[in-house]
């Protein structure tokens, strides 16, 4: 039973995962088409680049900030 064929343009391949064929479904794991995986930060709601682990360059500063400030509070 197919599941139809590959929503990238131009393409007629078996779609195998996420509407894409078995082709274009290796090059979207791999992050190669326009639309990655995982390639955004990971807080709610942004959808900039990442730039450190998981998160964009604003997010990252924040949670840096934070361990800093708690740091400093933690007793010694």
């Amino acid at each position: 039973m197919s599941k139809g064929t590959c929503k990238l343009e131009g393409c007629a391949g078996n779609v195998v995962g996420k509407g894409y064929c078995s082709r274009h479904y290796k090059r979207w794991r791999e992050g190669a088409l326009p639309k990655g995986r995982y390639k955004i930060c990971t807080a709610e709601a942004c959808r900039k680049p990442r730039a450190k682990g998981s998160k964009c360059e604003e997010h990252a500063k924040v949670k840096a900030a934070s361990a800093e400030t708690a740091a400093a509070a933690a007793p010694a």
